[in-house]
């Protein structure tokens, strides 16, 4: 590759690769569970608190939902707390949305038929600042 072609392909890059601190979020409330499982090794009953949670993602309100699960490296181990079956974020555009969610008939279903799979639950709740 000549010089001229490498700048050009170089310029094109840092205009694409904009650092993700320079970003603001647009997040105006998030909510944030934790679950632990009473047996998390009991594949059906990882698997329907798993597509419980999907399902939460059909209330109208929600903005963003992300499922996941625990990830600790060697590198954070020391900081990181890995010892939850699954965490659920969920983005509202208002604290206002987020009190809609937790009255909404599928919220309060989840809870009711969901509640007996797991043995701790924390909730982080925060708005931006």
């Amino acid at each position: 590759m000549d010089r001229r072609s490498f700048v050009k392909n170089a310029a094109a890059a840092s205009v694409v690769a904009t650092p993700l601190m320079e970003q603001e979020t647009k997040f105006q409330f998030v909510h944030h569970v934790f679950f632990w499982l009473k047996n998390p090794d009991n594949k059906a009953e990882h698997d329907q608190l798993l597509q419980a949670l999907r399902d939460l993602r059909k209330i109208p309100v929600i903005k963003h939902a992300h499922i996941g699960k625990p990830v600790v490296t060697e590198f954070d181990k020391a900081v990181t707390e890995g010892s939850y079956s699954f965490s659920v974020m969920l983005v509202f555009d208002s604290a206002k949305d987020e009190e809609a969610y937790l009255v909404h008939p599928l919220h309060k279903e989840f809870g009711k038929n969901n509640h007996h799979l797991w043995k701790k639950v924390v909730v982080y709740d925060s708005s931006l600042i």
